[in-house]
């Protein structure tokens, strides 16, 4: 028994000579191989018994020839000399007597050999094969019957040598190796004097243990035949071992008188075509495992009639059916599908051999009895055998029933969203794909645009080009390719409407739509327009920013109270003249900042103003308490009531003026007025002569003094008057003051040191109402957006300023400049004010240079810090750079806030409104300024605008 098989075929061949035909004579065989080139001879130990040899592998070949009976030596070299010749083609066979080296016993030897030759046919090695020839007498051996017998043996042998399979023949109970031709030393991976002469299972150890033993010994004890298909073995062959698979046939061999002497064996060897056809059955396997294992529904139909050889448990579920059908025809497994496409397809794809793929397709099935409607994506592929003849179909389908559903969901959705668009009161309308496509725009949208309805079905590129130089083109690119919303708020659109540009305000909202997929394919576009309420906004806080800087010029703080809470609340500045932290505190408590002598009085002010039926005004002037620092001041309040709805007052709002300063004066002017009138009283009766022209002096003075203390007056309201009023009383300060000090300055003596800082601090406060009302023209002037050449606006500028270029011996370097989009006097005083504060601002060891350059820079180039007043693509940049003094940058922010100042007025002389005039001129124009510098290197102003 081996490997789980038994003999099959087993009988005993009547026929000995069938046995010779495929079995080696039993035993007595020797392997030699003579070397040509050297004259040596191996020989395997079999070899040196048939010549009485103890011992020595190799020996010379005059000493193999010196063994020979010397009646036989001649004609044996000459055989060998002839088979040496390539003229013989290197056969070799010879019956020769030996005589014993050792024991001196005449032995018969049968030897068969073969020479081979090299390209220049010279013999390189001549080996073959010694058995001994059981003869006594070689003369009676030519007409003797055992002369045919071992001619027969020969022909045997040769047809074994060039037997197509490997043969073998294994004597006696040892399974000695007698007789083995090329093909089984190839497949037992041996040379031959690696095996012959030896046991089987000693010269290939590793088929012990396998089997071929038992089976082997069972052939030879029964005489039964063994024959095996496919039976593996282990070998080891090319320093490996190797599992091959035979095809093999055992049979008895039988001696003369009929005993089994030995066992022969045929091997086929069919390792590729076994290993062949297992990776045919494991692709198979494989294949069948993938259909059933594989995630999407998918089987085999087989032949014409469609037979389901192979469906994974997916396609049966889809089919609402079990197992059972598999090895039925597809339409008596599942028999609703009759009158429905699919066999018909099913049909065309195995007659015409083309695949067949669908997308959506409905299928009626019915699924745990229930008949229903399913949609799927199916792909039917033909299967073609070695022949290129269809002989299956593969399925390969994709349940699209929810996809589907929820299409057809979308689709009722958007007809919905049509309605919905079509009767909204904003503008609304559809852009598909990525070309934005416009769809489904509303009238309110054609409005906006301006262009007629005919603009559906038109990219909005096409639609719209003004859009181009604006982002949202870019903006909508992004809301399509990332789908995330899109929301601003008050964006401004400029649009071309009726063939004239439009500038108004829109809250806008993009919002991707998805299809069934959750892929993007359109984007809905909801335009509210706030064009009005943005520009009532716009004038309220241009109005406020005003008011701010009155308030600020006459350096006022403001303050509120809620009258039902009694909660005070305080601006920045009254906070640091109270000395607090907090914003608001109860009324009480505020009044806390007051001297004890004030409080009730104020109180009381304070009641009336809020009293119903009362005008509602609060006016109070008292001294105030910083609770850090003790410092007082006097401050002028004055209110105005405000009332809710129900006509209760709900606030009392109002400004505060520091008036310690002017009171301060007041009473020092008061106090020498009564020294010089008391001073003049006391010479009037001294010098009574001189009364009249004194009487005149003195009235002179009282009308000085006058109008000295209306001018004091004025000064009060300074902080109540935002109009060109402004200067008046300024001038007439100035003017009486020059009378007081020319005609009576000896008479005054240190007062006039008082009128000289008066007179100075009028001249400020000139030139700050000059500026503040330079600036308030600014803030409120409209843009009139006209195309305006930079080139002509420094040209003029330079102008204005030729006399302080000459005096200053400034270099002047300007580029050639873009046109901007503005108004031409803002850009003026724009370029005026920058020039201007590099002039006063330059260093007196240096000469002084100021370049004017220009550059193209994209929005999406810009610094993070610089926020333009107004979104474009590409801007404009200018950069006016001087050599002066410069600034340390951490004041950047400050230099452009209203009166702020980095150096003191005796250094440089100043309002600090030029660059917050600058600043403001730049936002009018969509822009935004800043500035770069070191201290004593100069510094750089950067102007952005939106490119024109």
């Amino acid at each position: 028994m081996y490997g789980g098989q038994k003999p099959v075929n087993q009988y005993k061949e009547a026929d000995n000579n069938d046995h010779l035909e495929v079995a080696l004579q039993a035993s007595g065989i020797g392997i030699w191989d003579l070397n040509p080139i050297d004259q040596t001879v191996y020989w395997d130990e079999r070899c040196r018994e048939l010549y009485g040899f103890a011992k020595n592998d190799v020996v010379p070949y005059d000493q193999v020839l010196r063994y020979m009976h010397p009646d036989d030596r001649p004609r044996v070299h000459e055989a060998v000399q002839w088979a040496l010749n390539p003229q013989s083609g290197g056969q070799y066979e010879s019956w020769f007597r030996t005589i014993g080296a050792s024991d001196g016993k005449v032995r018969w030897l049968h030897c068969q050999g073969k020479a081979f030759f090299n390209k220049e046919n010279v013999a390189y090695r001549f080996a073959g094969i010694a058995q001994p020839v059981n003869i006594t007498n070689w003369q009676s051996l030519e007409n003797s019957s055992q002369q045919a017998l071992i001619e027969s043996e020969e022909r045997f042998r040769t047809i074994v040598e060039q037997a197509p399979v490997a043969v073998a023949l294994f004597s006696g109970p040892e399974f000695v190796i007698t007789l083995a031709n090329e093909r089984i030393l190839e497949v037992w991976g041996r040379k031959r004097e690696q095996i012959m002469n030896r046991p089987l299972f000693e010269a290939i150890p590793e088929a012990k243990g396998q089997g071929y033993e038992a089976i082997m010994t069972n052939v030879y004890t029964t005489g039964e035949r063994f024959v095996a298909k496919e039976l593996p073995i282990k070998l080891e062959r090319n320093g490996r071992l190797e599992a091959i698979y035979i095809d093999f046939v055992y049979e008895p061999y039988y001696s003369n008188d009929g005993s089994i002497i030995g066992v022969t064996v045929v091997y086929i060897e069919i390792t590729e075509q076994v290993k062949q056809r297992q990776t045919i059955e494991a692709s198979e396997a494989r294949f069948r495992s993938l259909i059933e294992e594989a995630p999407v529904a998918t089987c085999l139909f087989v032949g014409r009639d469609m037979v389901i050889e192979v469906a994974n448990e997916v396609m049966v579920s889809y089919w609402g059916k079990d197992l059972s059908v598999i090895g039925k025809p597809f339409i008596d497994a599942v028999p609703e599908l009759k009158g429905q496409p699919f066999l018909d397809i099913l049909d065309k794809v195995f007659t015409t051999g083309e695949t067949y793929t669908a997308q959506h397709m409905r299928a009626d099935l019915e699924v745990n009895g229930i008949l229903g409607t399913y949609y799927f994506d199916f792909t039917y592929k033909p299967l073609r055998n070695e022949s290129g003849d269809v002989y299956a179909i593969m399925d390969m389908t994709v349940d699209v029933t929810e996809q589907v559903l929820a299409r057809q969901k979308v689709e009722a959705s958007e007809a919905k969203l049509r309605s919905i668009i079509a009767t909204a009161p904003a503008a609304m309308g559809l852009f598909v794909g990525r070309d934005l496509i416009v769809e489904m725009p509303n009238k309110a949208f054609i409005n906006i645009v301006g262009k007629g309805p005919d603009i559906v079905g038109k990219p909005l590129r096409d639609v719209m080009p003004e859009l181009e130089n604006q982002p949202f083109l870019q903006i909508l690119d992004d809301v399509y390719t990332s789908g995330k919303m899109f929301q601003s708020f008050g964006s401004q659109v400029n649009i071309v409407q009726h063939g004239v540009m439009t500038r108004n305000f829109y809250n806008i909202t993009y919002t991707p739509i998805l299809d069934v997929h959750g892929e993007v394919y359109a984007i809905l576009d909801i335009a509210i327009d706030v064009t009005d309420a943005i520009k009532d906004r716009q004038r309220a806080e241009e109005a406020e920013q005003a008011l701010r800087g009155a308030i600020e010029l006459a350096q006022l703080v403001t303050w509120s109270i809620h009258i039902p809470t009694g909660q005070f609340s305080f601006s920045e500045r009254f906070m640091d003249w109270l000395g607090l932290s907090e914003r608001t505190k109860p009324v009480e408590e505020a009044f806390q900042s007051m001297p004890d002598e004030y409080r009730q009085s104020s109180a009381e002010i304070l009641a009336a103003a809020i009293e119903p039926g009362s005008r509602g005004v609060y006016e109070n002037e008292h001294p105030i308490i910083n609770s850090q620092t003790g410092q007082v001041r006097i401050i002028h309040a004055q209110g105005q009531v405000f009332y809710d709805t129900n006509g209760m007052p709900e606030y009392l709002s109002g400004t505060a003026q520091d008036v310690t300063e002017h009171r301060r004066v007041q009473q020092q002017l008061e106090f020498q007025v009564q020294e010089r009138t008391e001073e003049l009283a006391s010479t009037n009766e001294e010098l009574a002569a001189t009364n009249d022209e004194l009487a005149n002096i003195n009235d002179e003075l009282a009308h000085s003094i006058q109008d000295l203390q209306r001018s004091n007056q004025n000064l009060e309201q300074f902080a109540y008057i935002a109009s060109h009023d402004l200067q008046e009383p300024l001038r007439k300060i100035q003017s009486f003051g020059d009378i007081l000090k020319n005609q009576y300055g000896s008479q005054i003596g240190e007062g006039v040191q008082y009128l000289e800082r008066m007179q100075k601090a009028a001249g400020r406060m000139s030139t700050l109402i000059r500026d503040l009302l330079a600036f308030s023209r600014i803030s409120t002037r409209q843009d009139s957006s006209r195309r305006i050449s930079l080139n002509d606006v420094i040209k003029a500028v330079r102008t204005d300023l030729e006399l302080s270029i000459q005096e200053s011996g400034v270099t002047l370097q300007v580029d050639t400049l873009p046109d901007v989009l503005g108004d031409r006097s803002q850009l003026e005083q724009l370029f005026q004010n920058l020039l201007s504060n590099a002039l006063k601002f330059r260093r007196k060891d240096v000469k002084p240079t100021i370049a004017i350059r220009s550059q193209s820079v994209k929005a999406i180039d810009l610094p993070p810090s610089i926020r333009p007043a107004r979104l474009a693509p590409v801007y404009t940049r200018i950069d006016v750079a001087d050599n002066g003094i410069g600034f340390d940058e951490k004041y950047v922010e400050r230099i452009f806030q209203v009166f702020q100042r980095l150096h003191n007025r005796s250094e440089f002389a100043g309002t600090g409104i030029g660059l917050a005039i600058c600043e403001k001129v730049v936002a009018n124009h969509g822009g935004a300024i800043t500035a770069t510098s070191q201290q004593g290197r100069g510094a750089t102003f950067i102007l952005y605008f939106p490119a024109a």
